[in-house]
């Protein structure tokens, strides 16, 4: 039972939840600003690459304020794991998804 709660330990440490919330919703905003000024959706690829600067952005904020690098990686794909299984059907859930919805199709 010892080495359960070991493993679970080890595994919470190696990532910084608060990282992942904070790419998560600086992603969320640039896209949504993104999408609310053209008045359509962007392609999935820029999606990605906005998702890769914030990653690269808050991880050189990270490491400059003394972070462990391998915390930052780890945290940086949990963060993109985290926002397709957590965050996106939260949002869509709660109808603040940033994709335009089409008004004759919402009745």
């Amino acid at each position: 039972m010892e080495y359960i709660s070991e493993i679970i330990n080890i595994t919470l440490a190696s990532f910084d939840f608060a990282y992942c919330i904070i790419v998560n919703i600086l992603t969320y905003i640039i896209i949504k600003i993104i999408t609310e000024a053209r008045s359509k959706d962007i392609k999935t690829w820029i999606k990605r690459v906005i998702l890769l600067i914030c990653i690269l952005s808050t991880g050189v904020a990270y490491y400059a304020i003394g972070q462990d690098i391998r915390l930052i990686i780890n945290s940086g794909i949990l963060a993109t794991v985290s926002w397709d299984i957590v965050f996106k059907p939260i949002c869509k859930k709660l109808h603040i998804d940033y994709k335009k919805v089409d008004k004759d199709m919402v009745k």
